[in-house]
């Protein structure tokens, strides 16, 4: 029972990376030139750096 918990709380990270990454790229489309955008857009850049792959750059 256990290991059906831990392979359920999985399956929405696919979900949540691929909205992550979407929402990203409207970010950067829409508004790259609001300071809270840049901020926010900077935040996720620190976290590819340490978790590669995680999102686009």
């Amino acid at each position: 029972m256990e290991k059906v918990a831990l392979e359920g709380d999985r399956q929405p990270m696919p979900s949540l990376i691929m909205t992550s990454r979407e929402l990203t790229a409207e970010m950067r489309r829409r508004y790259s030139s609001e300071p809270t955008a840049q901020d926010y857009l900077a935040q996720l850049r620190a976290l590819t750096e340490q978790k590669p792959g995680f999102m686009p750059r």
